[in-house]
């Protein structure tokens, strides 16, 4: 018998109905997958779980995705793992902020579910 392990998504996303979304698409691609609403709760999971990879909104109640990204970049267990930021309205700034700060992947809102799980895809295979 084949024990297989699904990867562990944090996903930190300030508007509801948006974060309701991803967990659910998630859920049915196969990951196990984890939410919070504001960028604090965020990282008091990521204090509890190892996470595969993280999804961040850059606009976040509390601490920003900016925020979250560099305390998880700093966490010895999160400095190689992937974090796709998304945005509904990225500026030049926000872009290059978000990369300089080790983000994976720039996505915007609202996104083509399936390019997005392809993405996530991607990123877990060339992790591993």
């Amino acid at each position: 018998m084949k024990i297989t392990i699904k990867p562990k998504i944090l996903v930190v996303e300030g508007q509801p109905d948006v974060l309701t979304s991803m967990i659910l698409l998630l859920d049915r691609a196969g990951f196990d997958v984890f939410g919070a609403r504001t960028g604090t709760d965020g990282i008091h999971l990521a204090q509890k779980e190892e996470f595969d990879l993280v999804i961040l909104d850059v606009n976040l109640p509390g601490q920003s995705g900016f925020e979250v990204c560099a305390w998880l970049k700093e966490d010895f267990r999160f400095s190689r793992t992937p974090v796709i930021f998304t945005s509904g309205n990225w500026t030049e700034e926000n872009r290059r902020r978000a990369l300089d700060l080790g983000a994976t992947e720039l996505i915007d809102k609202p996104f083509d579910a399936s390019f997005f799980l392809q993405r996530i895809f991607f990123y877990l295979k060339s992790a591993t």
